[in-house]
């Protein structure tokens, strides 16, 4: 009921406010991180170069017919494995003060086991992090953004599978012994978005499309995994200061309408999108309308027990507290409406779900159909305060995709300008502690499944037309290095 009022009092906040000026003085604090984000595989490229294991996105992207827009691939990707000097340089001419990048598992370890190192892998991640701080950098590092070592797939254990908890912990292990100048610390990137098309739709790699049961599965390892490498790491490195988290991507979901069936939906679309992942750590069980939907579901669907894993007492303890900061992936806003129930003879996340969701027509939508909602930021900052208490809080993506035909991109200078000016009066009217903004992405880059079509960098990349992969400023880069060089931003217009 509580969390229903306050639904209710945000849509009716955000109607009354919606044309009220900004009260933030455009100031962030002198400390204040700004950077910019990449991942080992679509950037890297090098897939089969100095001793790396495949990846279960090698795998996938070689599959014929390609699971993958114009056949794309991350074999070269941005070249970065042999360009990184380049691109840190070009990372810090922009001005930033941080530089998020992820390990390549099987890069390091070939087959996944930390008993086998690859040592001109490991050599990289050291010559890359010694590179992120010549240059004043923080090195804001991810241990899992989706490339799974191969070998441990085909030997049956993925996310699915408990056996891969203490393989992962072994293996964040050896990275944080051997990578100790890292600045932050993550496990693993977007919980939700892996297990959902990984292992729910199978539109990610490696393809599994069990929705309704091996997402669930996904989720609940995928958490344990994390909380137990935390508790690795605070027991085994307590001299290292580096924050310890998990990176939870969460957007916002206003009702559809004033009706108390559409106030539920968006609540209960938040708690499967976003409580499920949070809840855990900050409060040590899933959320209780998540625990009710699925059993409900489950039960008429005639099983004995609930197809979410139960978090059992000892997994309380393990998770409950398990990070050191609130690290979010923040893109869109986007409305939620009531759904009818569907027929209990079909298993599905959206059926456990239920909700219609859609856009304002009112609203700026991107090349793909998110919309541009510089409020919804400001709410979701509010209510993960008044949820998981004032812990920091890492951006560690956000940003809107473009079509890549050309340099002018004012989307993104109005994207930046409109989110970061919002976050700023969630930092001064309602005090949100944000510590850091790193948006996605350095440059353009492989996008998973949609290849090289949509564009998110601040660096622009023509990858069909142009072999050298020459890196090209963007206009949103200037916007940007005034931001990150000044660390003052311009709200009075912004709406």
């Amino acid at each position: 009921m509580q969390q229903t009022i306050a639904f209710v009092l945000v849509l009716l906040q955000f109607a009354f406010n919606a044309d009220g000026a900004l009260k933030n003085n455009g100031q962030f604090p002198r400390n204040f991180l700004f950077g910019a984000a990449t991942a080992s595989y679509q950037i890297e490229g090098a897939w089969n170069e100095d001793g790396k294991g495949q990846s279960t996105w090698d795998e996938f992207t070689h599959r014929i017919p390609s699971p993958v827009t114009n056949n794309d691939t991350g074999d070269i990707a941005c070249d970065h494995y042999h360009r990184y000097k380049e691109d840190i340089k070009m990372a810090a001419d922009l001005g930033l003060q941080a530089y998020r990048f992820s390990i390549s598992w099987p890069r390091v370890l070939p087959n996944g086991y930390a008993d086998t190192i690859n040592e001109k892998g490991m050599q990289f991640y050291k010559d890359l992090v010694d590179e992120i701080v010549k240059y004043g950098m923080v090195p804001v590092c991810t241990l899992f953004h989706w490339d799974l070592p191969l070998k441990l797939y085909e030997n049956g254990i993925d996310w699915r599978n408990e056996k891969i908890i203490d393989i992962f912990v072994a293996y964040s292990r050896l990275m944080i012994q051997n990578l100790p100048k890292v600045g932050y610390w993550s496990t693993i990137n977007e919980p939700r978005v892996h297990c959902l098309r990984s292992y729910g739709d199978g539109k990610h790699a490696p393809g599994i499309a069990e929705s309704g049961i091996a997402d669930y599965q996904c989720s609940y390892v995928i958490l344990k995994a994390h909380a137990k490498a935390y508790r690795m790491y605070k027991k085994e490195f307590p001299h290292y200061k580096a924050p310890f988290g998990i990176v939870i991507d969460c957007q916002w979901y206003v009702p559809a309408t004033n009706s108390s069936e559409d106030i539920a939906a968006a609540e209960r679309y938040y708690e499967f999108e976003c409580g499920m992942y949070f809840h855990p750590i900050s409060k040590g069980d899933w959320p209780d309308i998540v625990k009710k939907r699925i059993a409900h579901r489950s039960q008429l669907e005639g099983r004995s027990s609930s197809r979410l894993p139960q978090i059992t007492p000892e997994d309380i303890r393990l998770m409950k507290g398990a990070q050191d900061y609130i690290a979010i992936n923040h893109y869109f806003t986007i409305m939620a409406a009531n759904a009818e129930e569907a027929s209990y003879d079909e298993i599905n996340y959206k059926h456990d779900v239920r909700v219609n969701l859609l856009n304002d027509p009112s609203w700026k939508i991107s090349v793909l159909g998110w919309a541009i909602c510089p409020f919804g930021v400001r709410e979701l900052l509010k209510h993960l305060k008044e949820q998981y208490g004032n812990e920091p809080i890492i951006f560690a993506e956000i940003g809107v995709a473009d079509d890549g035909t050309s340099l002018k991109d004012d989307i993104r200078t109005e994207y930046y300008q409109g989110y970061f000016c919002y976050i700023l009066e969630a930092m001064q009217i309602d005090d949100v502690n944000v510590v850091a903004i790193i948006p996605w992405s350095l440059m353009d880059n492989l996008e998973w499944a949609k290849g090289y079509i949509y564009h998110f960098g601040l660096i622009g990349i023509d990858f069909y037309n142009d072999p050298t992969l020459t890196r090209r400023l963007k206009d949103s880069t200037y916007f940007y290095r005034n931001v990150t060089t000044t660390k003052r931003i311009n709200c009075d217009n912004v709406k």
